[in-house]
């Protein structure tokens, strides 16, 4: 296996067309999470991977190589982002999604979230399944309810910051969580105003925004279409400050949360995703073994 990071699609677009053994699957996908977890799940020998910078130079790349007719052997393996439940986009063919929006909540959602808790939560005594369940839904409410204003943002035309904004740091997700005692939600108003203040878009009218999502709660989607695994592994950081800090833990980052989903998301629960299925059955007719 080779795991090749390269941000000019048109050198790895020349590199696997020039190619012509047919011995081996070529996957790419974006960012460092993805190709660790491919890395990890794939066949040294039957695959390439390569990671590029971004999902839109995924979905060019497969464009492009579908334009050379050398899109057979490859997958392309793109973050859902929203996009499937907006339902305006249209992937290039052997281009799959995620099952939920991105990896991290694909990990999350899976069964690795216990062994995920047991490690870096604190409890007084060993955790029962329902505690676990109970902290599970509560991130994953809250991280819904940056992700329904992502969406109501995107519909209309707000162009909202959720993430870095004109070289500030990352949106405060203390101005509208409880972080210090329970994780619990702080309300809408305050959700709005520290995203607002964020993005430098005070002429925003909090009771347009609110009203845009009281309307799109009402369409009743469901949480994995929703939750960005940006927003869920930042609150999963800052309950590790103080709700559910221990020693070892409290000062974590994003960064260090990613790893340890990683590092909790074992090949058997992979082999239960429909992306490997996907994998497997877009690949089947070359009969080459490249999935664990």
């Amino acid at each position: 296996m080779s795991l090749k990071k390269e941000v000019d699609i048109d050198i790895i677009c020349n590199e696997i067309s020039m190619d012509n053994s047919h011995s081996e699957i070529c996957i790419i996908v974006e960012g460092a999470t993805d190709a660790k977890l491919m890395e990890d799940f794939t066949v040294d020998e039957y695959t390439s991977i390569y990671q590029v910078k971004t999902r839109e130079h995924v979905v060019e790349l497969m464009k492009m190589l579908k334009d050379r007719s050398k899109n057979d052997f490859t997958i392309g393996i793109v973050d859902d982002d929203q996009n499937r439940m907006e339902g305006k986009e249209v992937l290039p063919p052997n281009t799959l999604y995620t099952d939920t929006n991105d990896i991290e909540t694909m990990i999350f959602w899976s069964g690795a979230f216990p062994k995920i808790a047991r490690q870096l939560f604190a409890y007084e005594e060993t955790p029962d399944a329902a505690s676990i369940l109970k902290i599970q839904r509560l991130l994953g409410c809250n991280a819904m309810r940056v992700g329904e204003l992502r969406i109501v943002s995107k519909r209309n035309g707000w162009n909202l910051s959720f993430k870095d904004s004109g070289g500030k740091r990352d949106l405060d997700f203390k101005k509208f969580m409880n972080w210090k005692t329970d994780m619990s939600y702080m309300g809408d108003d305050a959700l709005i105003t520290a995203v607002k203040g964020h993005s430098h878009r005070p002429d925003i009218n909090n009771a347009d925004a609110k009203r845009g999502l009281q309307d799109f709660r009402k369409e009743k989607h469901k949480p994995w279409e929703i939750i960005v695994g940006h927003d869920l592994t930042k609150m999963v950081a800052l309950a590790l400050k103080q709700a559910y800090c221990n020693d070892e833990t409290k000062n974590f980052e994003k960064g260090q949360v990613e790893l340890a989903f990683r590092l909790a998301y074992s090949l058997d629960l992979f082999q239960k995703s429909l992306l490997y299925h996907d994998m497997n059955g877009l690949m089947a007719h070359h009969k080459i073994v490249f999935m664990r």
